[in-house]
């Protein structure tokens, strides 16, 4: 049985209401912003700390201390046929 709207509404309030983690908050707010089709840009809802960790990675990037995607693919699918 798939819930009424009013029960998701219900639902997204408690949780809503449940948390303090503005982080949360922030994202939520932007993916409700961009369902509605508004134009604002994802980087002004994000937090200051998911920024500063964006741009520490596309530092590391322009200093080459970038891992090429192969290395890591191949070091992920090690780990993993370990764990099976």
């Amino acid at each position: 049985m798939n819930p009424s709207t009013a029960e998701i509404k219900n639902h997204l309030h408690k949780l809503i209401v449940e948390t303090d983690d503005e982080s949360i908050l922030s994202k939520v707010q932007a993916y409700f912003n961009t369902l509605k089709g508004k134009n604002i840009d994802w980087w002004d809802m994000i937090s200051d700390q998911d920024k500063e960790a964006i741009n520490l990675g596309l530092r590391q990037l322009e200093s080459g201390e970038g891992i090429p995607h192969e290395e890591v693919r191949k070091k992920a699918d090690k780990k993993l046929k370990k764990l099976t």
